[in-house]
């Protein structure tokens, strides 16, 4: 079964990863996928302490949405051990209806391939016996592959020689053999006798007749091997060059990848050339995968679920090329576009995670306690305490819900989540710009808005001159139009507003006069409600 990925913005924050955990936990609830939770990148200092709160794993992390090769590829392989014969693996091409079989060793590492079209070169040397002059092979192989019985020699004892049929009269037979050739033969004693004295390596006597002890006894003199078998002389001949190690036959020109590989990396090599496979190894070099031509032509785009956001910008790398299946969020509607209908939950409340509490009721799914808590800190973390000017009645109603099954005061943990994220003396510049930074496309301008919420913002202004210098530094490698921080002080309920670059936008917008490039914002804690509009409206 596909697995499907929840996962919000780029830089995740509370809301974010909790929403996308408590998400996915809920879809798995209802046994029609798989889903997992995943992130985009780093975990802040609240969400870690939310996380090791409730005892809940951290989400998986993916860089991108390409389709790796894991995506695609098949995991149950028919592959063949380094001991069998060409004949065994035929066998298998056949009854599995596959096109190669990769050779593997104990550790299932690789050895090489055996293609179609290798089976196809060597029965085509079939049809002249080319005999095993190069290939020198065991007496227990060639036994096994004609389904015989070995009644002299060791199966050890590697022979070698040309392969004669005995079709002839024996004083002629005898001008066509040499010295350690393999001689097939019927149940006529004269020829199998002309032969021993040939100082043969291995006599094979078809039909399934058993020589007379005479024979047998001229065999062990002569130190050649007797195989009985029940082909009749022309197949028994053929079967031989089948019973060659694979080993000694096998392909090693093939596409080598890891699991992480991207398709589209390899998608030309394997579609559009005579190569039409790649088997994938780990990173210890063992087999656990195949990628055929017809895994690539058929494979589905990687199929995701979005929550707190729905902007291309703050999504993962790849986002265009995968199937969106869900969106829930509680932003504006991004520019993200879906080749087909699906589910999209939009609605102007404090936390998209008070939207996953919505779809829990209408699926008719209680959270359990670690899903609760999750949801109520991000509920929390997104409100600022239920104090932001976004905080709805359905906020406030499902903190209460919410409360009942946690089993304690909501507030109050949130008073120690938002405690636990409050050590910004340790953080540096860099990071107060950047842990929670989100890029609008307004027309035809890129803005950057971070946010750092804070119990007295004066811990945070008393560093302004070097955050002023870090937001510098990253508005000129990003190239942003306008890139500001919010520093948003919960007890006071507003926010100081720190600007670089197009700064008289921020001042058109709400009708102030910076003072060293920021101004305070009474009353302004939400950067979705309250700062984004005013900048779009006077870009």
């Amino acid at each position: 079964m596909d697995s499907i990925y929840i996962f919000g913005h780029k830089k995740p924050d509370t809301d974010s990863i909790c929403s996308a955990i408590a998400y996915a936990h809920l879809k798995n609830t209802q046994n029609d996928a798989t889903y997992v939770p995943a992130r985009l990148g780093d975990i802040n200092r609240e969400t870690r302490f939310v996380l090791d709160t409730f005892d809940v794993p951290d989400p998986e992390f993916i860089p991108h949405v390409f389709l790796r090769v894991a995506d695609v590829m098949n995991t149950e392989i028919i592959s063949a051990p380094a001991t069998c014969t060409i004949l065994d693996v035929g066998r298998l091409m056949r009854e599995h209806r596959v096109r190669a079989v990769p050779i593997i060793d104990e550790s299932r590492r690789v050895q090489g391939v055996i293609t179609e079209n290798i089976l196809a070169r060597n029965y085509l040397k079939e049809l002249h016996v080319q005999g095993l002059a190069d290939t020198p092979t065991e007496l227990g192989r060639i036994t096994r592959t004609l389904n015989g019985r070995l009644l002299a020699g060791e199966p050890a004892k590697r022979v070698s020689g040309k392969v004669v049929i005995g079709a002839m009269a024996p004083d002629a037979m005898v001008k066509y053999i040499a010295p350690g050739d393999l001689v097939a033969v019927g149940n006529r004693e004269n020829a199998q006798e002309a032969a021993l004295n040939c100082d043969i390596s291995c006599l094979i006597i078809t039909g399934d007749f058993d020589p007379s002890p005479e024979i047998q006894q001229l065999a062990c003199d002569k130190g050649s091997a007797i195989i009985v078998t029940p082909h009749d002389t022309f197949a028994a001949a053929r079967l031989i060059n089948l019973s060659i190690s694979v080993l000694q036959m096998v392909g090693t020109n093939f596409i080598t990848v890891t699991p992480d590989t991207l398709v589209k990396e390899i998608t030309t090599e394997v579609v559009g050339t005579n190569t039409t496979f790649a088997l994938v190894n780990d990173a210890d070099g063992v087999l656990v995968g195949m990628v055929t031509r017809s895994n690539l032509v058929t494979r589905r785009p990687r199929r995701v679920i979005l929550v707190d956001h729905s902007e291309r910008s703050q999504s993962a790398e790849g986002i265009e090329k995968a199937e969106i299946v869900e969106i829930l969020d509680h932003h504006r509607l991004g520019g993200l576009e879906t080749a087909q209908p699906m589910l999209a939950m939009i609605a102007p409340v404090g936390c998209t995670s008070t939207l996953v509490l919505r779809r829990y009721k209408e699926l008719g799914v209680t959270p359990p306690r670690a899903m609760a808590g999750l949801m109520v800190a991000a509920i929390l973390s997104d409100t600022m305490l239920l104090k932001s000017p976004t905080t709805t009645p359905e906020d406030v109603a499902a903190i209460d819900d919410l409360g009942k099954i946690l089993g304690e005061d909501p507030l109050a943990f949130g008073r120690r989540m938002y405690n636990a994220k409050f050590d910004i003396e340790t953080l540096s510049p860099d990071v107060l710009v950047t842990s929670d930074l989100k890029v609008f496309s307004l027309g035809s301008k890129t803005v950057g808005i971070g946010q750092v919420e804070v119990a007295d913002k004066e811990v945070v202004l008393s560093r302004k001159t070097e955050i002023l210098k870090a937001m510098h530094q990253y508005q000129t490698v990003h190239h942003f139009d306008l890139l500001l921080l919010m520093v948003s002080d919960i007890l006071l309920e507003g926010t100081e507003l720190i600007a670089v670059g197009q700064t008289r936008t921020v001042e058109k917008a709400f009708g102030v006069s910076l003072k060293e490039q920021s101004a305070f914002l009474p009353g302004v804690l939400s950067r979705k409600k309250q700062i984004v509009p005013p900048i779009s409206n006077a870009l």
